[in-house]
């Protein structure tokens, strides 16, 4: 008798904060075009005009939620069974975690997920540790928790104790790091001694970190910046680029030019003062270094 599995689909479109954004310039367009109204319609249209407004706005709020739940429909791409956990990427091709592979898991939310769902995280031996995979109907958080811990004969391990959030770092620097994604910067401080020992360290995690798997996180090389606030930031060469507050991961491509151009863009540049870097991540996608050197 053949062990039981369990598939269901992960949506890789639809992102629910365009379909937020949709529904807010709808709310917007209502709220103007009943301004409009008041300043320029007879006040004996006003009423049927404004009382007007309301279905059309549910209508067209109605018609982008269609639109957002009609990219949500699709064949299954993820399934686990007995020889382990396989899902398709964008391009249909499938890949897999072997069961012999897995030695854990976690059920919960993860802030990597593009839906706020549970999601499922596989620990892997080597160390290694699988991307969140988000779980949505018939995959509920007690199925697949019954499918590994009873079939698979796995446990689910604690997720918070992980080394980073231990404290652990692999190197330190006296530099001050502060990200703002929304306008694509990274504002660095230090002397410039510092801030090449932390673009150095770029390079480092091109040559030393190997490329993770399809579907595998990268492994991280976690930078102590101490000036003013500590706080701490993870290397990772990743074959995507994708910046954000605590991780600055990218092609080995990539973090090479930002190892190399920084120290040159530096040496251009007094004991103290300010100079920009700019880093193309991809076509049209560029973020800002911005490097404030200071003497001390």
């Amino acid at each position: 008798m053949s062990e039981p599995s369990l598939s269901w689909r992960v949506p890789t479109t639809g992102d629910p904060r365009l379909l937020r954004i949709a529904v807010a310039q709808v709310g917007l367009a209502s709220i103007v075009a009943a301004l409009v109204l008041v300043v320029a319609m007879p006040s004996d249209w006003l009423v049927p005009g404004l009382l007007g407004l309301i279905p059309l706005a549910v209508f067209m709020a109605y018609f982008r939620w269609v639109a957002y739940r009609r990219t949500l429909v699709g064949s299954d791409n993820v399934r686990i069974d007995e020889a382990g956990v396989h899902w398709l990427d964008t391009t249909g091709q499938e890949h897999s975690f072997l069961r012999k592979e897995v030695i854990g898991f976690h059920i919960g939310r993860n802030a990597d997920t593009l839906r706020p769902v549970p999601s499922l995280t596989l620990q892997l031996s080597g160390g290694l540790e699988s991307q969140p995979i988000e779980l949505h109907a018939p995959a509920t958080e007690d199925a697949v928790r019954r499918l590994l811990v009873e079939t698979w004969n796995i446990i689910e391990d604690d997720y918070a104790a992980t080394a980073n959030e231990a404290g652990d770092y692999d190197v330190a620097v006296s530099v001050y790091g502060e990200c703002h994604d929304e306008f694509q910067e990274w504002h660095w401080e230090g002397t410039k001694d510092e801030l090449c020992r932390l673009f150095a360290q770029f390079a480092v995690a091109a040559d030393e970190l190997p490329l993770p798997p399809p579907g595998v996180k990268p492994l991280t090389r976690t930078i102590l910046l101490s000036r003013r606030q500590p706080t701490r930031l993870r290397l990772a060469h990743a074959p995507i680029a994708h910046f954000d507050a605590d991780m600055i991961a990218a092609p080995a491509a990539v973090l090479r030019d930002i190892a190399s151009r920084a120290p040159m863009t530096l040496a251009g540049t007094d004991q103290a003062g300010d100079t920009r870097l700019d880093v193309s991540v991809g076509p049209c996608d560029t973020w800002t270094f911005h490097l404030h050197v200071r003497s001390v």
